[in-house]
Protein backbone atom coordinates (compact mmCIF):
# COMPACT_ATOMS: atom_id res chain seq x y z
CA UNK A 1 0.00 0.00 0.00
CA UNK A 2 3.06 2.35 1.13
CA UNK A 3 4.80 1.54 -1.73
CA UNK A 4 1.45 1.71 -4.47
CA UNK A 5 0.97 5.49 -2.15
CA UNK A 6 4.43 6.67 -3.20
CA UNK A 7 4.14 5.82 -7.10
CA UNK A 8 0.87 8.11 -6.99
CA UNK A 9 2.96 10.76 -5.23
CA UNK A 10 5.80 10.29 -7.44
CA UNK A 11 3.35 10.40 -10.72
CA UNK A 12 1.90 13.73 -9.40
CA UNK A 13 5.48 15.02 -8.63
CA UNK A 14 6.10 14.51 -11.97
CA UNK A 15 2.60 15.87 -13.29
CA UNK A 16 2.98 19.13 -11.93
CA UNK A 17 6.78 19.61 -12.95
CA UNK A 18 5.64 19.13 -16.36
CA UNK A 19 3.08 21.67 -15.81
CA UNK A 20 5.23 24.17 -14.52
CA UNK A 21 8.18 23.24 -17.17
CA UNK A 22 5.12 23.67 -19.67
CA UNK A 23 3.99 27.18 -18.21
CA UNK A 24 7.68 28.16 -18.13
CA UNK A 25 8.61 27.52 -21.28
CA UNK A 26 5.12 29.50 -22.41
CA UNK A 27 5.84 32.24 -20.84
CA UNK A 28 9.23 32.35 -22.39
CA UNK A 29 7.61 31.91 -26.23
CA UNK A 30 5.26 34.49 -24.92
CA UNK A 31 8.62 37.43 -23.84
CA UNK A 32 10.03 36.27 -27.56
CA UNK A 33 6.65 37.25 -29.21
CA UNK A 34 6.57 40.60 -27.56
CA UNK A 35 6.39 43.24 -30.52
CA UNK A 36 9.08 44.74 -31.09
CA UNK A 37 7.43 48.36 -32.52
CA UNK A 38 5.70 48.94 -28.78
CA UNK A 39 10.04 49.56 -27.37
CA UNK A 40 10.34 50.94 -30.66
CA UNK A 41 7.35 53.58 -30.63
CA UNK A 42 8.41 54.04 -26.75
CA UNK A 43 11.96 54.90 -27.42
CA UNK A 44 11.58 56.75 -30.01
CA UNK A 45 8.26 58.57 -29.21
CA UNK A 46 8.20 58.91 -25.36
CA UNK A 47 12.08 59.09 -24.88
CA UNK A 48 13.66 60.23 -28.18
CA UNK A 49 16.11 57.81 -28.27
CA UNK A 50 15.97 57.24 -31.79
CA UNK A 51 19.57 54.87 -32.15
CA UNK A 52 17.97 52.67 -29.38
CA UNK A 53 14.74 52.53 -31.43
CA UNK A 54 15.87 51.94 -34.97
CA UNK A 55 17.00 48.56 -34.00
CA UNK A 56 13.82 47.52 -32.49
CA UNK A 57 12.04 49.17 -35.31
CA UNK A 58 13.93 47.20 -37.87
CA UNK A 59 13.25 44.18 -36.34
CA UNK A 60 9.57 45.21 -36.29
CA UNK A 61 9.58 45.73 -39.92
CA UNK A 62 10.69 42.55 -40.34
CA UNK A 63 8.14 40.27 -37.41
CA UNK A 64 5.35 42.41 -38.19
CA UNK A 65 2.50 41.13 -40.54
CA UNK A 66 1.14 44.88 -41.35
CA UNK A 67 4.25 46.87 -41.80
CA UNK A 68 3.26 50.32 -42.21
CA UNK A 69 3.40 51.41 -38.57
CA UNK A 70 7.14 50.27 -38.40
CA UNK A 71 7.98 51.99 -41.48
CA UNK A 72 6.78 55.02 -40.54
CA UNK A 73 8.42 54.91 -37.54
CA UNK A 74 11.86 54.12 -38.75
CA UNK A 75 11.61 57.24 -41.47
CA UNK A 76 10.93 59.36 -38.41
CA UNK A 77 13.80 58.04 -35.91
CA UNK A 78 16.50 57.51 -39.28
CA UNK A 79 15.02 61.88 -39.45
CA UNK A 80 15.12 62.91 -35.64
CA UNK A 81 19.02 60.53 -35.43
CA UNK A 82 19.95 63.16 -38.31
CA UNK A 83 18.64 66.18 -37.16
CA UNK A 84 19.39 65.93 -33.26
CA UNK A 85 22.22 63.34 -32.74
CA UNK A 86 24.58 64.07 -35.50
CA UNK A 87 27.42 64.19 -33.04
CA UNK A 88 26.48 61.13 -31.95
CA UNK A 89 26.00 59.71 -35.91
CA UNK A 90 29.46 60.67 -37.18
CA UNK A 91 30.87 59.15 -33.91
CA UNK A 92 29.37 55.90 -34.67
CA UNK A 93 29.93 56.17 -38.57
CA UNK A 94 26.08 55.87 -38.81
CA UNK A 95 25.83 59.20 -40.90
CA UNK A 96 25.57 58.23 -44.34
CA UNK A 97 23.94 55.01 -43.66
CA UNK A 98 20.88 56.81 -41.80
CA UNK A 99 20.91 59.73 -44.74
CA UNK A 100 20.92 56.63 -47.03
CA UNK A 101 17.87 54.95 -45.19
CA UNK A 102 16.25 58.38 -44.33
CA UNK A 103 16.42 58.88 -48.41
CA UNK A 104 15.01 55.53 -49.51
CA UNK A 105 12.32 55.23 -47.06
CA UNK A 106 10.71 58.63 -48.00
CA UNK A 107 10.81 57.66 -51.65
CA UNK A 108 8.35 54.84 -50.78
CA UNK A 109 6.42 56.49 -48.52
CA UNK A 110 3.29 56.32 -49.08
CA UNK A 111 -0.53 57.50 -48.55
CA UNK A 112 -0.89 55.18 -45.86
CA UNK A 113 2.40 55.72 -44.28
CA UNK A 114 1.59 59.50 -44.71
CA UNK A 115 -1.73 58.63 -42.42
CA UNK A 116 0.21 57.19 -39.74
CA UNK A 117 2.18 60.53 -40.15
CA UNK A 118 -0.54 62.40 -39.61
CA UNK A 119 -1.57 60.38 -36.74
CA UNK A 120 1.94 61.06 -34.82
CA UNK A 121 1.78 65.15 -35.61
CA UNK A 122 -1.99 65.01 -34.24
CA UNK A 123 -0.74 63.20 -30.88
CA UNK A 124 2.19 65.71 -30.20
CA UNK A 125 5.39 64.45 -29.65
CA UNK A 126 9.21 65.98 -29.30
CA UNK A 127 9.43 64.28 -33.41
CA UNK A 128 7.27 67.17 -34.45
CA UNK A 129 9.34 69.40 -36.55
CA UNK A 130 10.91 66.20 -38.11
CA UNK A 131 7.76 64.58 -38.90
CA UNK A 132 6.58 68.05 -40.71
CA UNK A 133 9.72 68.39 -42.71
CA UNK A 134 9.49 64.73 -43.63
CA UNK A 135 5.92 65.91 -44.84
CA UNK A 136 7.31 69.12 -46.77
CA UNK A 137 10.25 66.71 -48.08
CA UNK A 138 7.52 64.69 -50.10
CA UNK A 139 6.21 67.13 -51.49
CA UNK A 140 2.88 67.24 -53.52
CA UNK A 141 1.80 63.62 -52.94
CA UNK A 142 1.13 65.19 -49.24
CA UNK A 143 -0.86 67.82 -50.07
CA UNK A 144 -4.12 66.05 -51.54
CA UNK A 145 -4.39 64.66 -47.80
CA UNK A 146 -3.74 67.48 -45.60
CA UNK A 147 -6.77 68.92 -47.82
CA UNK A 148 -8.68 66.07 -47.82
CA UNK A 149 -8.53 66.60 -44.34
CA UNK A 150 -9.60 69.94 -43.75
CA UNK A 151 -13.10 68.54 -44.90
CA UNK A 152 -12.85 65.22 -42.80
CA UNK A 153 -11.40 66.81 -39.52
CA UNK A 154 -9.75 63.45 -38.69
CA UNK A 155 -6.83 64.84 -37.72
CA UNK A 156 -8.13 68.00 -36.54
CA UNK A 157 -5.04 68.72 -33.74
CA UNK A 158 -2.71 68.75 -36.72
CA UNK A 159 -3.94 71.20 -38.72
CA UNK A 160 -1.77 73.90 -37.59
CA UNK A 161 1.48 70.96 -38.67
CA UNK A 162 -0.42 71.19 -41.82
CA UNK A 163 -0.44 74.57 -42.52
CA UNK A 164 4.02 74.87 -41.50
CA UNK A 165 4.20 71.62 -44.64
CA UNK A 166 2.48 73.59 -47.11
CA UNK A 167 4.31 76.61 -46.42
CA UNK A 168 7.55 74.41 -46.74
CA UNK A 169 6.48 73.07 -50.02
CA UNK A 170 5.55 76.35 -51.56
CA UNK A 171 4.60 77.25 -55.08
CA UNK A 172 4.74 73.77 -56.14
CA UNK A 173 1.58 72.81 -54.50
CA UNK A 174 -0.17 76.24 -55.36
CA UNK A 175 -2.77 74.86 -58.16
CA UNK A 176 -4.13 72.44 -55.61
CA UNK A 177 -4.41 74.84 -52.94
CA UNK A 178 -6.36 77.55 -55.37
CA UNK A 179 -9.37 74.58 -56.27
CA UNK A 180 -9.19 74.02 -52.04
CA UNK A 181 -9.54 77.72 -51.53
CA UNK A 182 -12.87 77.41 -54.06
CA UNK A 183 -14.54 74.25 -52.32
CA UNK A 184 -17.51 74.70 -50.56
CA UNK A 185 -16.85 71.71 -48.35
CA UNK A 186 -13.29 72.95 -46.68
CA UNK A 187 -14.01 75.43 -43.56
CA UNK A 188 -13.82 79.53 -44.11
CA UNK A 189 -10.82 79.45 -41.27
CA UNK A 190 -8.92 77.18 -43.76
CA UNK A 191 -9.46 78.60 -46.73
CA UNK A 192 -8.26 82.26 -45.03
CA UNK A 193 -5.21 80.59 -43.78
CA UNK A 194 -4.52 78.85 -47.16
CA UNK A 195 -5.16 82.48 -48.84
CA UNK A 196 -2.44 83.86 -46.47
CA UNK A 197 0.07 81.38 -47.27
CA UNK A 198 -0.35 81.90 -50.83
CA UNK A 199 0.12 86.07 -49.87
CA UNK A 200 3.27 85.24 -48.01
CA UNK A 201 5.15 83.38 -50.24
CA UNK A 202 5.55 86.08 -52.87
CA UNK A 203 5.33 84.74 -56.01
CA UNK A 204 3.87 87.20 -58.19
CA UNK A 205 2.46 85.05 -60.96
CA UNK A 206 -0.21 84.14 -58.78
CA UNK A 207 -2.27 87.64 -58.81
CA UNK A 208 -4.23 86.88 -61.56
CA UNK A 209 -5.42 83.09 -60.37
CA UNK A 210 -6.32 85.27 -57.05
CA UNK A 211 -8.22 88.08 -58.97
CA UNK A 212 -9.76 85.24 -60.65
CA UNK A 213 -11.00 83.30 -57.27
CA UNK A 214 -11.78 86.66 -55.68
CA UNK A 215 -14.51 86.68 -58.10
CA UNK A 216 -15.53 82.94 -58.04
CA UNK A 217 -16.34 83.19 -54.37
CA UNK A 218 -19.06 85.43 -51.98
CA UNK A 219 -17.55 85.24 -48.73
CA UNK A 220 -16.77 89.34 -47.55
CA UNK A 221 -14.70 88.30 -45.15
CA UNK A 222 -12.45 85.47 -47.67
CA UNK A 223 -12.70 88.71 -50.21
CA UNK A 224 -10.62 90.34 -48.13
CA UNK A 225 -8.34 88.19 -46.93
CA UNK A 226 -7.57 87.94 -50.35
CA UNK A 227 -7.05 92.08 -51.26
CA UNK A 228 -4.44 91.37 -48.56
CA UNK A 229 -2.66 88.57 -50.44
CA UNK A 230 -2.71 91.04 -53.27
CA UNK A 231 -1.34 93.72 -51.40
CA UNK A 232 1.14 91.56 -50.22
CA UNK A 233 2.09 90.90 -53.93
CA UNK A 234 2.87 93.72 -54.71
CA UNK A 235 -0.99 95.19 -55.67
CA UNK A 236 -0.43 98.59 -53.62
CA UNK A 237 -3.67 99.80 -54.83
CA UNK A 238 -5.53 97.30 -52.14
CA UNK A 239 -4.50 99.74 -48.93
CA UNK A 240 -7.13 101.87 -49.11
CA UNK A 241 -9.68 98.78 -48.97
CA UNK A 242 -8.07 97.03 -46.44
CA UNK A 243 -7.97 99.93 -44.01
CA UNK A 244 -11.81 100.77 -45.02
CA UNK A 245 -12.33 97.45 -43.98
CA UNK A 246 -11.71 98.03 -40.07
CA UNK A 247 -14.92 99.89 -40.15
CA UNK A 248 -17.00 97.46 -42.17
CA UNK A 249 -20.38 95.80 -40.67
CA UNK A 250 -19.55 92.21 -41.67
CA UNK A 251 -17.07 91.31 -38.87
CA UNK A 252 -15.01 88.82 -41.47
CA UNK A 253 -13.97 92.02 -43.07
CA UNK A 254 -13.01 93.24 -39.89
CA UNK A 255 -10.79 90.32 -38.91
CA UNK A 256 -9.09 90.00 -42.33
CA UNK A 257 -8.45 93.80 -42.59
CA UNK A 258 -7.14 93.76 -38.65
CA UNK A 259 -4.60 90.57 -39.60
CA UNK A 260 -3.23 92.13 -42.35
CA UNK A 261 -3.64 95.92 -41.58
CA UNK A 262 0.25 95.65 -39.98
CA UNK A 263 1.57 95.11 -43.45
CA UNK A 264 0.14 98.77 -44.85
CA UNK A 265 2.58 101.57 -45.27
CA UNK A 266 1.32 104.49 -42.85
CA UNK A 267 -2.08 103.69 -41.89
CA UNK A 268 -3.98 106.19 -40.28
CA UNK A 269 -3.04 105.61 -36.96
CA UNK A 270 -6.39 106.94 -35.38
CA UNK A 271 -8.73 104.53 -37.51
CA UNK A 272 -6.60 101.82 -35.50
CA UNK A 273 -6.49 103.49 -31.88
CA UNK A 274 -10.84 103.32 -33.10
CA UNK A 275 -10.75 99.70 -33.64
CA UNK A 276 -9.02 98.30 -30.17
CA UNK A 277 -13.03 99.29 -29.13
CA UNK A 278 -14.36 96.64 -31.99
CA UNK A 279 -16.88 94.44 -30.41
CA UNK A 280 -14.51 91.69 -31.70
CA UNK A 281 -12.54 90.61 -29.93
CA UNK A 282 -10.20 89.39 -32.81
CA UNK A 283 -10.29 92.48 -34.46
CA UNK A 284 -8.98 94.00 -31.31
CA UNK A 285 -6.17 91.13 -30.74
CA UNK A 286 -4.56 91.78 -33.97
CA UNK A 287 -4.89 95.90 -33.46
CA UNK A 288 -2.91 95.69 -30.37
CA UNK A 289 -0.58 93.88 -32.68
CA UNK A 290 -0.33 96.51 -35.45
CA UNK A 291 0.22 99.34 -33.18
CA UNK A 292 3.80 98.30 -32.37
CA UNK A 293 4.45 98.42 -36.39
CA UNK A 294 2.24 102.13 -36.50
CA UNK A 295 2.89 103.75 -33.07
CA UNK A 296 0.84 106.55 -32.05
CA UNK A 297 1.00 107.48 -28.60
CA UNK A 298 -2.66 108.52 -28.75
CA UNK A 299 -3.10 104.78 -28.33
CA UNK A 300 -2.23 104.42 -24.87
CA UNK A 301 -5.39 105.49 -23.42
CA UNK A 302 -6.95 102.77 -25.06
CA UNK A 303 -4.63 99.98 -24.79
CA UNK A 304 -4.67 100.66 -21.09
CA UNK A 305 -8.63 100.40 -20.89
CA UNK A 306 -8.10 96.53 -22.15
CA UNK A 307 -6.07 95.67 -19.76
CA UNK A 308 -9.41 94.85 -17.67
CA UNK A 309 -11.69 94.55 -20.37
CA UNK A 310 -14.14 91.59 -19.56
CA UNK A 311 -14.78 90.49 -23.43
CA UNK A 312 -11.33 90.26 -24.19
CA UNK A 313 -9.30 86.81 -24.22
CA UNK A 314 -5.99 86.72 -22.38
CA UNK A 315 -4.15 86.55 -25.44
CA UNK A 316 -5.50 90.23 -26.05
CA UNK A 317 -4.56 91.25 -22.86
CA UNK A 318 -1.06 89.68 -22.87
CA UNK A 319 -0.63 91.35 -26.37
CA UNK A 320 -1.83 94.46 -24.37
CA UNK A 321 0.83 94.11 -22.14
CA UNK A 322 3.65 93.50 -24.83
CA UNK A 323 2.55 96.57 -26.60
CA UNK A 324 2.42 99.27 -23.51
CA UNK A 325 5.87 97.22 -22.66
CA UNK A 326 6.89 98.08 -25.80
CA UNK A 327 5.05 101.98 -26.03
CA UNK A 328 7.32 102.67 -22.19
CA UNK A 329 10.43 101.26 -23.65
CA UNK A 330 10.76 103.76 -26.52
CA UNK A 331 9.34 106.51 -24.03
CA UNK A 332 5.77 106.37 -25.48
CA UNK A 333 4.15 105.99 -22.28
CA UNK A 334 4.88 108.10 -19.03
CA UNK A 335 3.45 107.88 -16.12
CA UNK A 336 2.29 104.61 -16.94
CA UNK A 337 3.83 102.56 -13.85
CA UNK A 338 1.54 105.05 -11.59
CA UNK A 339 -1.50 104.69 -13.45
CA UNK A 340 -1.15 100.91 -13.13
CA UNK A 341 -0.60 100.99 -9.33
CA UNK A 342 -3.35 103.06 -9.01
CA UNK A 343 -5.92 100.48 -11.12
CA UNK A 344 -4.51 97.62 -9.07
CA UNK A 345 -4.46 99.70 -6.10
CA UNK A 346 -7.68 101.49 -6.24
CA UNK A 347 -9.85 99.28 -8.11
CA UNK A 348 -11.33 95.95 -7.44
CA UNK A 349 -10.02 94.00 -10.46
CA UNK A 350 -11.68 90.44 -9.83
CA UNK A 351 -10.17 88.28 -12.46
CA UNK A 352 -6.94 87.35 -10.54
CA UNK A 353 -5.16 86.68 -13.93
CA UNK A 354 -5.78 90.76 -15.08
CA UNK A 355 -3.91 91.68 -11.52
CA UNK A 356 -1.33 89.11 -12.91
CA UNK A 357 -0.97 90.68 -16.38
CA UNK A 358 -0.76 94.24 -14.71
CA UNK A 359 2.00 93.12 -11.70
CA UNK A 360 4.30 91.89 -14.55
CA UNK A 361 3.67 94.69 -16.95
CA UNK A 362 5.16 96.63 -13.58
CA UNK A 363 7.68 94.21 -13.83
CA UNK A 364 9.07 95.48 -17.12
CA UNK A 365 12.35 97.26 -16.70
CA UNK A 366 10.84 100.23 -18.28
CA UNK A 367 8.27 100.13 -15.90
CA UNK A 368 10.45 99.67 -13.21
CA UNK A 369 12.31 102.48 -14.31
CA UNK A 370 9.40 104.51 -13.81
CA UNK A 371 8.85 103.53 -10.55
CA UNK A 372 12.09 104.67 -9.12
CA UNK A 373 12.64 107.47 -11.30
CA UNK A 374 8.81 108.64 -9.88
CA UNK A 375 8.30 111.74 -8.06
CA UNK A 376 8.87 110.46 -4.07
CA UNK A 377 5.90 112.73 -3.00
CA UNK A 378 4.10 109.89 -4.99
CA UNK A 379 5.52 106.80 -3.00
CA UNK A 380 5.14 104.45 -5.60
CA UNK A 381 7.00 101.59 -3.87
CA UNK A 382 5.32 102.29 -0.56
CA UNK A 383 1.89 101.69 -2.22
CA UNK A 384 3.52 98.45 -4.13
CA UNK A 385 4.34 97.03 -0.84
CA UNK A 386 0.77 97.68 1.17
CA UNK A 387 -0.99 96.66 -1.61
CA UNK A 388 0.53 93.21 -1.36
CA UNK A 389 0.57 93.06 2.74
CA UNK A 390 -3.01 94.25 2.68
CA UNK A 391 -5.19 93.97 -0.07
CA UNK A 392 -3.75 91.21 -2.40
CA UNK A 393 -4.80 87.80 -1.30
CA UNK A 394 -3.96 85.51 -4.59
CA UNK A 395 -0.72 84.10 -3.65
CA UNK A 396 0.15 84.04 -7.74
CA UNK A 397 -0.09 87.83 -7.61
CA UNK A 398 1.54 88.42 -4.44
CA UNK A 399 4.80 86.25 -5.65
CA UNK A 400 5.16 88.67 -8.94
CA UNK A 401 4.47 91.47 -6.68
CA UNK A 402 7.10 90.26 -4.22
CA UNK A 403 9.69 90.06 -7.20
CA UNK A 404 8.88 93.50 -7.58
CA UNK A 405 9.42 94.73 -4.31
CA UNK A 406 12.84 92.72 -4.20
CA UNK A 407 13.98 94.70 -7.64
CA UNK A 408 13.35 98.03 -6.16
CA UNK A 409 15.16 97.09 -2.93
CA UNK A 410 17.96 96.81 -4.22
Amino acid sequence: MLEGENERNMKKFLTICLILAWVVSLGCKQEQIIPEISPGRTKLLGAGLALEAVEHLKRAEIEEENKVEAQALLLIAYSYALSQEATLLKKRNLQTEYQNERTKRLAELNDSHIKKLFLILREKHRVQNDVIQILADKGLDVIPLILQDFVDQKYRQAHGDFLSVLRKIGINGFDLIFTAIENPDISLAAKVNLIQIIGEKGDVSTQGRLESTKNKITDKGLKMEINAALYRLGKKEYSKQIEAGLTDKHVGVRQAAARSIKLLNKPSTSNLITALKDTDDSVRQHIVIALQEHIDINAVDNLFDLLTNNDSSDNTKQATVNTLDYYAKNGLASGLAHRLITLLTKSNIENHRDRIRITQLLGRPALIKQITNADPYDNLPSKIYDYFDTQEDNNLVKAELNKILLILEK
